[in-house]
């Protein structure tokens, strides 16, 4: 508190001695038209300049800086939370032998939070709320997916890596042999 008021104390006296020193230290001004009319100030005389007088009541008066006070507050911020999203299945370069087409992919959001989880599978989104997907008649081919979870605000929290897998199914064109002689 002491600081506060010896601080006040010594603006006050600064701006003080500047406001009388002010008119001691300023020089003559000089006034000079120019033949295209525009007016020159200077504080160096020219040939044809006039001495400016300034009236007793041309003074500035500066009032006193306000002061602003810190405070202590304390802000405390939450800690940023790391979310992890694994993908459970299938493993990373899966290969999956299934005539159907069918895959089942599943993520886990590690700590838990709410939202939803969003697949997207060759420029597919599909939702689920409990981190499992099934995906029906899948041609054969390679696929690449990536899983993210979406906060209930909207924003994407966690993501996994960018995984593939491959589907492989016989093909039409292969006829079963009949052995039977």
């Amino acid at each position: 508190m002491k600081k506060s008021i010896v601080s006040k104390s010594l603006i006050s006296m600064l701006v003080g001695t500047l406001v009388l020193a002010t008119p001691a230290l300023a020089g003559k001004i000089y006034k000079t038209i120019n033949e295209d009319g525009t007016i020159t100030y200077s504080d160096t005389p020219s040939p044809g300049a006039i001495e400016v007088d300034f009236a007793s009541n041309t003074t500035t008066v500066v009032q006193n800086p306000t002061v602003k006070t810190k405070t202590n507050k304390v802000i405390t911020q939450k800690p940023q939370v790391q979310y992890n999203l694994s993908i459970l299945a299938p493993s990373p370069e899966a290969t999956i032998r299934n005539t159907t087409g069918n895959v089942s992919i599943s993520a886990d959001l590690s700590p838990r939070a709410a939202g939803h989880y969003e697949l997207s599978l060759h420029d597919k989104k599909l939702r689920s709320s409990s981190g499992s997907f099934l995906i029906k008649d899948l041609p054969r081919g390679e696929y690449s997916y990536q899983i993210n979870f979406v906060a209930t605000s909207g924003k994407v929290i966690a993501s996994s890596e960018v995984r593939r897998f491959f589907i492989h199914k016989p093909s039409v064109l292969i006829k079963p042999q009949n052995n039977v002689n």
